[in-house]
Order: structure tokens, then sequence, then C-alpha cells
């Protein structure tokens, strides 16, 4: 066999040219997949935020201190400045769609991060009780205003709901369709933050609530499609004043 190469040295060439090629692919593939591992693993989240009747001592002293260029070391374990500002992080991550469903919403801080994520070019779309009306409710109207998408239930029962959905794969995949895109969106990995918490200040502030914060794919999956039954069955208010 070696005696055959070293007389052809055209095929000898050939044959390590193609084993080179071969094993360089081999090797980008496995870097490839140890590279889209390690984002996976960067981007797993499952955590959970607690809320107490400490909330707004909390937000006050932060305040305080901030306006003084001081960090301030807070002594609540379940500090609801920091609760708030891990909410807002994984806000200021979504690309493509945030699908919020929200008993109650008031909060200008989580209004601020919706707004700036708007300017991102995100799709918001909210789904609010009945019983919040955009006219006593200046948060809702500036989301309106600014772009977001507002329906409410037809019904005198409670939409209760208290979640929210960052680039579920769904809804990722049917604005990447609207788009009449050929081919598929970059990689994204969706959030779900569910729990007890009314996105309000006096929820924020003053209750004892939950939120956990997870990217299991299948408890997202599952949130995303209620979402999207309500948002068929729902009024459009995105119009309201």
């Amino acid at each position: 066999m070696f005696r055959l190469l070293r007389s052809h040295p055209g095929w000898s060439f050939f044959i390590i040219a193609t084993g080179a090629i071969a094993t360089s692919e081999v090797l980008w593939s496995i870097y490839n997949s140890m590279c889209k591992w390690i984002q996976w693993r960067k981007a797993q989240v499952h955590e959970v935020l607690m809320f107490n009747e400490l909330g707004f001592d909390c937000i006050l002293e932060h305040r305080k201190y901030s306006k003084e260029g001081r960090m301030y070391h807070c002594q609540n374990v379940h500090c609801s400045q920091r609760n708030i500002e891990r909410i807002i992080e994984h806000l200021s991550k979504a690309k493509y769609s945030i699908d919020l469903a929200m008993y109650s919403f008031s909060s200008i801080e989580l209004a601020c991060a919706l707004k700036m994520a708007l300017g991102r070019k995100v799709v918001i779309r909210l789904i609010v009780s009945r019983h919040w009306d955009t006219k006593v409710n200046s948060q809702l109207a500036n989301l309106i205003r600014w772009g977001a998408q507002l329906r409410t239930q037809n019904s005198s029962y409670f939409m209760h709901h208290k979640f929210c959905v960052i680039d579920g794969q769904a809804r990722v995949d049917h604005i990447w369709r609207q788009k009449k895109r050929k081919y598929g969106p970059e990689t994204t990995y969706s959030v779900l933050i569910n729990g007890s918490l009314n996105w309000t200040d006096g929820g924020i502030g003053a209750n004892w609530e939950n939120v956990h914060i997870t990217s299991h794919a299948q408890m997202a999956t599952e949130f995303q499609s209620e979402f999207d039954r309500m948002w068929k069955a729902f009024a459009d208010k995105s119009s309201a004043k």
C-alpha cells in the first residue's frame, strides 16, 4: 500500500487532503456543538423571588443611597429592589416578543423596561383584566402609545393570570413567518416569569408574593399556548385612549 502511494504521489496528496478535510469537518462540528451547548447552559435559569412586607423600605433606601452615589447593602434577604432588577434583566434580554398576562399592572419601573424593549423592536402583547381601564391606568395608556398591543376579556369573570413569556418559541416562529424570511431565526431561549405577583407598586412593595423564573421549555410552551388562546378570544383594546 505504502509502495503504491510512493509510486503515485498524486494519489497520496489526494488521500491526505481528503483526510484533512474530513478531520476538519468533524472538529468543526464538535466545536460548533460545544458552543451551542455552552450557550444553552448559560441561558438556563431557574430561580424563585420572594417579596415581603419590607419591600417599600428596601426600595426607598436603595433610591436614597443611589441619589447620594452610594451602595446600599440591604438587610432584607428578599430585597424587592433586587427582585425587580432581576425581572428587568430578563425583560432586557428579549429579542423578539414579550407576552404579558397580568391582572393588574401599574409599576413604573417595569413599564419603563417594556418601553425599552419596544425601542428594540420587540413585539409586546398585554392581556389585563378589563377592570383596569386605560383611562385610569397611565402605565397601560403609555404602553399602548409606545406601541404595545392590549386586549381584555369579554366577560365579567376575572382574568387573574400573572405571567410573562419572553421569546416563546411558537410566538417567535410566527413573527419570523410574518417577516417572510426563508431561513429561521437565530437561536432563542424562552423564559417564563410566573407567580402570585401583580406588577404594581403595592404588590412589589407591601405584599407577601412569589415569582418563579424558568427557562424550562415545556413550561414556557404551555403558558405561551394559553396566552395565544386568550389573545384570539379576547377583544382588541389597542386603540383605547
